[in-house]
């Protein structure tokens, strides 16, 4: 009688059944077979046909997926910081052209003073 849950770790007594054929009247062996356990899924991978290779290449596959899913929206995000840096240095840029023109302006508008301050000197002397 036997039962077992998927997935379940099973426990192998490979060797156990020559113990049990020494009789009481033989004589003691030489040595004693080796008793090995071992712990595992019960071939469970196998029985599915998912090799544990196919295990790490779907858990690889999916950290790379979320990992590309970070990148792009690091990427997006730098992206928009980008933009809205563009934007700013594009209004700026045209802040200090009328800056600019109006200085140019201010400077024609004393230079034709000066001038005629200086003629106005020259006509009183």
């Amino acid at each position: 009688m036997s039962w077992e849950e998927p997935g379940s770790p099973q426990l192998s007594l490979s060797g156990f059944s020559s113990l049990a054929s020494i009789s009481s009247t033989a004589a003691p062996p030489a040595r004693l077979p080796s008793l090995s356990l071992s712990i595992g899924t019960g071939g469970e991978d196998q029985r599915l046909g998912v090799s544990s290779d196919d295990g790490h290449k779907s858990v690889r596959a999916m950290k790379n997926r979320e990992s590309a899913l970070r990148s792009r929206a690091r990427k997006r995000a730098y992206t928009q910081e980008l933009e809205k840096e563009v934007r700013r240095l594009v209004e700026d840029n045209l802040k200090l052209k009328r800056q600019c023109k109006q200085a140019r302006l201010l400077l024609f508008f004393l230079q034709c003073h000066l001038s005629f301050l200086l003629a106005c000197l020259c006509m009183g002397n």
